[in-house]
């Protein structure tokens, strides 16, 4: 029965509730000890003209494959979660900035290369990504919302 309550059905990740029981956890740590964690948000590219065009199962399948590629690419002492629809977050413990952007870059051109293929041609497969890091007076509500404005930033930037 926990496996339901904290588990997204489709991709078996971490949601939502487990996501943000783990980030106040983090965060009360961080704020404790000194520690770092950066949140980061993903959405997904063109999930919604996948699913009109191809339809849901297609776009399910995409969901699939692009948790499998956050997990793959993990710590096991980092948390990786489906937040919504076409949404996904990540903690990852004590990396600095640039220790960040590479991943979040490392992450993108993974997506890039992914050879996603459906009724024989390649479907667009792409991710947005924004992040911050837990600071001295943060809540879990405010992290979450300035990760998501990052991850927006980061989607407009794109365009």
């Amino acid at each position: 029965m926990k496996q339901h309550a904290y588990h997204d059905a489709l991709t078996g990740l971490s949601n939502r509730r487990l996501f943000v029981e783990s980030l106040q956890d983090r965060v009360a740590r961080c704020q404790r000890y000194g520690d770092n964690c950066a949140v980061l948000f993903v959405d997904v590219d063109n999930l919604k003209a996948v699913n009109d065009e191809h339809g849901h199962s297609v776009g399910d399948a995409l969901l699939v494959r692009l948790s499998e590629i956050l997990k793959g690419h993990i710590r096991t002492s980092d948390v990786v979660a489906r937040i919504g629809g076409d949404e996904f977050a990540l903690l990852l413990d004590n990396l600095n900035g640039d220790q960040v952007a590479d991943k979040i870059d490392f992450l993108l051109e993974q997506f890039r290369n992914e050879n996603f293929v459906y009724d024989g041609k390649k479907l667009p497969f792409g991710a947005s990504i924004g992040y911050c890091f837990v600071g001295p007076r943060d809540t879990t509500e405010g992290l979450m919302s300035r990760a998501d404005a990052a991850m927006y930033r980061a989607k407009d930037g794109s365009r």
